[in-house]
């Protein structure tokens, strides 16, 4: 029974920080008025987007790490 509850503990905890980690996406790109990561990066490379290239990193650096932390999930 220990185990279960942990790994519903875990899960939860999971699905939160992936939770708060689309909140943070979604918030830079709504900042940008863009639609998608992407649009965002590829701008700020091309300096279609000004001054959006500290954001784009950021961008980047959150989509990695949901993506890490999907693929922990999807191990479990």
């Amino acid at each position: 029974m220990t185990s279960k509850m942990d790994g519903k503990i875990i899960e939860d905890l999971i699905n939160t920080k992936l939770r708060v980690l689309d909140e943070k996406i979604g918030k830079i790109l709504k900042k940008w008025k863009v639609n998608n990561v992407n649009q965002l990066i590829n701008g700020a490379r091309s300096g279609e987007i000004e001054e959006a290239e500290s954001d784009a990193i950021e961008l980047q650096n959150l989509v990695a790490k949901r993506e890490e932390i999907e693929k922990l999930y999807q191990s479990m």
